[in-house]
């Protein structure tokens, strides 16, 4: 199946060449008007050479519609892929902060000027690494933790997760000792 860009780069060639014959033809014509030697003669090539021309200014025109139509679309692209490369820069933007906001706020108590001065940096940082090319494609947590350094924070420990049950054995949640396999009430 042809695509939009084949068929208006063969409508181009045609037109091109079309553009060419028209131009060659109406030299012939010129000439054979100068050449003629009867007025009714003249007429009729004059008739002919101006169809000619007309057809030769439409294809010139069709061709340059054709090319400004081409570059409006290309400009259109380029907008379209910008737009979309902000909004995932923003997007990205607002990942990094969210994580980090969650993390200072676990510590900090909400109204705690501290805690707010760390976000007020991270989020001078992060206006300035946004505007790097590629910052909407970078990992989320090679990012966090950048971010985390520029701005001199230290994210808290997280608290280690309970150890595991020995194997074979597994706790049912809620179970109490009345549900012990042992217990009397079994």
């Amino acid at each position: 199946m042809e695509t939009d860009a084949d068929m208006m780069e063969r409508h181009g060639r045609l037109l091109a060449a079309f553009a060419e014959q028209a131009a060659s033809l109406a030299a012939d014509l010129h000439a054979a008007g100068l050449a003629a030697e009867s007025l009714e003669e003249k007429r009729a090539i004059s008739l002919a050479f101006h169809r000619m021309g007309r057809a030769l200014r439409q294809t010139l025109a069709l061709e340059a519609k054709l090319r400004r139509e081409a570059k409006a679309a290309a400009r259109a692209d380029g907008a379209e892929a910008a737009r979309c490369e902000k909004a995932g820069r923003e997007r990205r933007k607002a990942q990094v902060k969210a994580r980090i906001a969650r993390m200072v706020w676990s510590e900090y108590e909400s109204d705690d000027d501290e805690a707010l001065e760390i976000l007020e940096r991270l989020d001078a940082i992060l206006d300035a690494e946004a505007d790097i090319e590629g910052f909407e494609l970078r990992d989320l947590d090679g990012l966090v933790a950048e971010m985390c350094e520029a701005i001199a924070y230290a994210p808290p420990v997280p608290a280690r997760p309970p150890p595991a049950a020995p194997e074979g054995v597994a706790r049912r949640a809620g179970a109490g000792f009345a549900d012990h396999p042992f217990s009397s009430s079994a």
